[in-house]
């Protein structure tokens, strides 16, 4: 029996991406739990871990599209700080926080009426795969400020068959909801505190502080030390999309949106660059870990090329008719493609969440890219994966 994981990335406003890979694999009106009780794990960072709490919530897919496409949601969670040192920072920097992250666990908690104030280790009581006795295992990443480490928020102990050679993963005794506010406290340039429990000690940062804002590869870690052989265990990573410019060459010179144009230097622009390095994993070095980790796809069923699938949407030009020059995808314009390319990952005004939604229509429709889980920078062709929507879904298909 394969052990099935589905991983979750971070991305804000972006993770409606997931809810729509989810509806496009199910239907808009399943409920989380039936998508729960398809999975052994779940694993998921920032906006994938609020997606998570949608799951465990029992919402359907259509009423969780909502945590994301409803403005009045999106701005309770993404609430304005009242600082004003933070404001006039940003007014004279372009840097600094925007968000109080006093104000987001209680819009989390009114998101989350029935699960969110239960504790992780009880919440996936009785949700399991049809034929495990085991609940489903969930595992929420976030970074502990003080310690300066990961921390990982877990439904289970960790250990397993694996015992002292793996040692022991605790089980988190905080709920649904603090998980969920540590994991999506994205610092610098978005929330202004560290977040903090009511009940409890600990400061936290969103889990992209880890490494994780992708969290395929703590997933397939976390199931090895649960005692599970790496070629048993398929997983389903789902992102909120990313950007992949090829260089300028002399038939792509800049300027051109289509191409990547070097950054600017300096301490603020570093600054600008670190503060959101976190949120992206270019070239998705954990998806492809996770697919050597698993066997490099070695006995996996046709059309599948590794026991990981990527399902992600790719912000990146499309040759022309002539096949030399990069131009936007056929049903966008360079304008279009532009807006995308630059948008942030806390995108709460109704125009940029539609812009969102409309592109993650375009993927499922094979109209734009999919990420694979690996491809030439330069040429942007996959070398392992699937380079479009419907082939991830029939790979996904095939190893299930």
């Amino acid at each position: 029996m394969t052990y099935r994981i589905l991983s979750l990335d971070g991305g804000g406003a972006w993770a409606l991406i997931e809810v729509r890979a989810l509806m496009a694999l199910y239907d808009e009106d399943t409920k989380g739990h039936d998508v729960l009780g398809d999975f052994d794990m779940v694993a998921a960072n920032s906006g994938g871990s609020l997606v998570l709490g949608g799951l465990v919530e029992n919402l359907t897919l259509e009423e969780l599209l909502a945590y994301f496409e409803n403005e009045q949601n999106r701005k309770a969670i993404f609430s304005p700080t009242t600082s004003f040192g933070d404001r006039v920072l940003r007014d004279l920097t372009g840097m600094g926080p925007k968000y109080s992250a006093v104000a987001k666990l209680p819009a989390l908690q009114h998101l989350l009426p029935q699960t969110g104030n239960t504790r992780l280790d009880q919440v996936a009581s009785g949700l399991s795969r049809p034929g495990s006795r085991t609940d489903v295992h969930l595992l929420v990443i976030g970074f502990d400020y003080d310690r300066n480490r990961a921390k990982f928020f877990r439904s289970a102990p960790t250990g397993g068959s694996g015992g002292s050679r793996w040692g022991q993963g605790d089980t988190s005794d905080v709920t649904l909801a603090d998980a969920i506010h540590a994991s999506t406290n994205a610092p610098v340039n978005y929330f202004d505190a560290a977040a903090q429990f009511p009940l409890q000690a600990g400061r936290y940062w969103d889990g992209g502080l880890t490494g994780c804002n992708n969290p395929v590869l703590a997933a397939v870690t976390e199931a090895i030390a649960l005692g599970q052989d790496p070629a048993d265990i398929v997983a389903l990573s789902l992102g909120t999309a990313t950007v992949a410019l090829p260089w300028p060459n002399t038939t792509n010179a800049l300027p051109s949106p289509y191409v990547q144009a070097p950054s600017d230097t300096g301490l603020v622009s570093d600054l600008r660059k670190l503060a959101t390095a976190i949120l992206d994993d270019p070239p998705d070095i954990a998806t492809y870990l996770a697919h050597v980790m698993t066997g490099s796809g070695a006995g996996v069923k046709a059309p599948a090329q590794s026991r990981i699938v990527r399902m992600n949407p790719l912000i990146s030009p499309v040759k022309d008719s002539t096949g030399t020059k990069w131009t936007a995808p056929k049903s966008m314009t360079a304008a279009q493609f532009s807006y995308l390319a630059t948008l942030d990952m806390d995108a709460i005004e109704q125009s940029q969440v539609n812009a969102i939604s409309a592109y993650a229509d375009l993927w499922v429709q094979d109209a734009v890219p999919n990420q694979p889980i690996r491809m030439d920078g330069d040429s942007l062709t996959v070398e392992i994966g699937d380079g479009s929507f419907s082939t991830a879904y029939d790979s996904w298909k095939a190893i299930r």
